[in-house]
């Protein structure tokens, strides 16, 4: 069995994220992100902090490690020595305990005590309390003292048992507790799986903001550069020296441009929703037309040659992203095929699955 000791320290790290400072706070520090009009600004650390703290898919995730340790000691808790305790507790009231009850005894007209003409009805008379102390008469004086003995009738009674109970053999129990433990396992591969996606999808959403806001200041300057030629072209024309076709074209040519700058402000804004998404951020009904939120941060550009022999040696790290995913594919393998064995060989046969 594998030894999950990070599982603690990824727990603790969720605690730790817990008490940093969400990105779309108001107040301004060295470790906080600056509000601007009320819209969360993030940089890419603090992105990937948010989403950390917030996503649902890593939250769900989280509780799913969280809810197969449960399942495990739900299971082991079979095989465990069980104890029950039972009470029962009963009191008489004293003038309850040897009460007289007249019953009906009319016939005709006549007319028996404790009885009303033409109905049936009952008296029950309250006798005084039967609790009484006995004593047993004290004999003559002599030099030895005398032994007294009481007896006292109680209108109380009380029950205690303790039953204690252990499995001695069950030929489900033990294959069940092994199947949990693929459990686990596979959450917590699901759980790397998701945190690795996360992050990853993270970064390329933010770039994608980053990209598209940079194609909206290339369009809007496409834009004011055709709209001062077109300018441009009617002062010539109304000078005279240049005809009505230039001044044709260069509107064609800004009306061509308005749409592409629409369809870059539209990508920014629907790359904006899409982060806020991921990010977990909540709806704020009041916030209008404006964005969700509002990215900080540049998409430099870093040359990388990678020459034939060293591309060979990244072929590891890629191998280790990959291994996660392979081991949560193989433990739900083996869990199907271990209960597969379990469904087929019937529960008189389970003990001798190893």
């Amino acid at each position: 069995m594998r030894k999950f000791f990070l599982v603690p320290g990824i727990f603790a790290v969720f605690s730790i994220l817990g008490q940093l400072a969400f990105g779309g706070s108001d107040t301004r520090s060295a470790s906080e992100t600056r509000s601007v009009g009320k819209v969360p600004t993030f940089t890419l650390n603090q992105a990937i902090l948010t989403a950390l703290q917030r996503n649902p898919a890593l939250l769900n995730a989280e509780q799913e490690i969280k809810r197969t340790r449960g399942v495990i000691i739900q299971v082991r808790a079979q095989v465990l020595p069980q104890v029950t305790a039972r009470g029962n507790f009963e009191w008489t009231d004293p003038h309850l305990q040897g009460a007289r009850i007249f019953g009906p005894s009319t016939t005709g007209t006549t007319t028996t005590p404790g009885t009303t003409t033409g109905s049936a009805a009952s008296l029950i008379e309250a006798l005084p309390s039967q609790v009484r102390e006995v004593q047993t008469p004290l004999a003559a004086p002599s030099p030895t003292p005398a032994i007294i003995s009481t007896a006292e009738q109680s209108d109380v009674s009380y029950t205690i048992s303790v039953l204690g109970t252990q499995l001695i053999f069950n030929g489900t129990s033990w294959p069940q507790i092994r199947g949990t433990f693929f459990q686990r396992d596979s959450a917590y591969f699901a759980f790397r799986n998701i945190l690795d996606q996360l992050i990853a999808t993270v970064k390329t959403q933010f770039y994608q903001i980053v990209v598209n806001r940079e194609l909206v200041s290339v369009n809007e300057q496409s834009v004011h550069l055709l709209e001062a030629q077109l300018k441009d072209q009617q002062n010539r024309f109304e000078a005279g020296t240049v005809p009505r076709f230039n001044v044709l074209q260069a509107e064609v040519a800004l009306y061509n441009q308005l749409p592409q700058l629409i369809t870059a402000q539209n990508n920014l804004r629907i790359a904006k929703i899409v982060l806020a998404k991921t990010l977990g951020l909540d709806f704020q009904p009041r916030r209008g037309e404006s964005p969700p939120l509002e990215v900080v941060g540049e998409m430099p550009y870093i040359p990388r040659t990678i020459s034939l022999a060293g591309s060979g040696s990244m072929a590891p790290n890629d191998h280790h992203n990959g291994r996660r995913r392979m081991d949560q594919f193989a433990d739900q393998l083996q869990l199907a095929r271990y209960f597969e064995r379990l469904a087929r060989n019937g529960p008189g046969q389970l003990a001798n699955l190893g």
